[in-house]
């Protein structure tokens, strides 16, 4: 490997820059093999022994305030790409987020192992206290609850609602919580996608809001929804907004085939209509073949020599074949015509 176009000098831009660069890539290999060593992985004992000593030279330049060598930063990165491998499909972002040893000086790291874990799992408790708040209240209850935004009015229509909108936010959070949990699981959590999830929380409390009160109720009584109440149309709305969604918008597609009608049945009449023309043009080649027919049969019974014959018959074998033999045929007679017929 040619390392002479890597150089660590004191004229190279950025110094600071190149070791955090090394620092990085010792932090995260000391950790994947943390990790492989604690979860029975496969390694091979030289690479570990290697990676050690690798480590010790780097930490003793950087602490020397010396120049590190190259060599042993490619060795470095070679290394590190290895490991990299052997986690799949564990990254090692998601595997130094969750490294005990600096979870260990974190407060609220019993909340869980990730500044966005510990987020939602706050949210879901925040929810699920609300929840339990408002369902203490008289005016919660099944007979107000089901009034809708139309039939109530007051304090009775603002708890029921908030109440609804606990329930959608208890769902969300649920759905959030257990979607993350899986990359935490298998350590590829990575933190750009957590605007997602911030994302994913507000479009459940709208989802879960719009599945119990803004839907009429008449929509769900041909389904499974109709023997589900407005909490639990709430929860469910919450828990999946793409769900929603597609609610939303298939009932945009019955109000537009609704004004343009349904273009199944333009479809249908269309293909009728390309069957009886199929159909028309099959028995018109039928009569024509037949007429051809019939008149090389009164031409056998006539006086007439076999070249005749067979000039009517090559004739009618022509116009059953596409245009393409037609013309080929056409272009290979002049050079046949001399020959003798068999």
């Amino acid at each position: 490997m040619n390392t002479d176009t890597f150089q660590l000098g004191e004229d190279a831009p950025n110094p600071l820059h190149a070791q955090d660069l090394i620092s990085q890539i010792q932090l995260e290999c000391q950790a994947m093999t943390s990790h492989i060593l604690h979860q029975g992985l496969a390694i091979a004992p030289e690479l570990v022994a290697r990676l050690a000593t690798l480590l010790a030279a780097t930490t003793a330049s950087a602490n020397e305030d010396e120049a590190s060598d190259p060599a042993a930063i490619f060795a470095l990165a070679e290394i590190h790409g290895k490991l990299t491998t052997a986690v799949a499909p564990a990254t090692p972002q998601g595997i130094m987020l969750l490294d005990p040893q600096r979870l260990a000086g974190q407060r609220f790291a019993w909340l869980g192992p990730v500044p966005l874990i510990r987020m939602l799992t706050v949210t879901a408790m925040v929810f699920l206290m609300a929840v339990m708040l408002t369902g203490l209240s008289s005016e919660v209850s099944s007979k107000n609850i089901t009034l809708g935004l139309l039939e109530s009015a007051g304090d009775v229509l603002l708890l029921n609602l908030l109440f609804l909108l606990f329930c959608a936010g208890l769902g969300a959070s649920f759905a959030a919580l257990f979607q993350a949990h899986r990359y935490i699981a298998n350590s590829s959590y990575d933190p750009k996608y957590d605007a997602s999830y911030y994302a994913r929380l507000i479009l459940g409390v709208i989802a879960g809001l719009i599945l119990s009160e803004m839907l009429p109720a008449q929509l769900f009584e041909g389904n499974s929804l109709g023997n589900f109440g407005k909490p639990a149309l709430a929860i469910l709305g919450g828990f999946s907004s793409t769900a929603v969604y597609h609610i939303l918008h298939r009932l945009i597609e019955t109000l537009d085939a609704l004004v343009r009608g349904d273009p199944s049945a333009q479809y249908r009449s269309s293909l009728d209509t390309y069957k009886a023309q199929m159909l028309a043009d099959r028995a018109n080649s039928k009569n024509e073949l037949a007429a051809q027919l019939l008149a090389l049969q009164q031409t056998c019974h006539t006086d007439t020599g076999p070249e005749l014959l067979r000039q009517r018959l090559a004739e009618l074998t022509l116009s059953m074949l596409p245009p393409i033999y037609t013309a080929a045929d056409s272009a290979s007679t002049p050079a046949t015509a001399g020959s003798k017929s068999c």
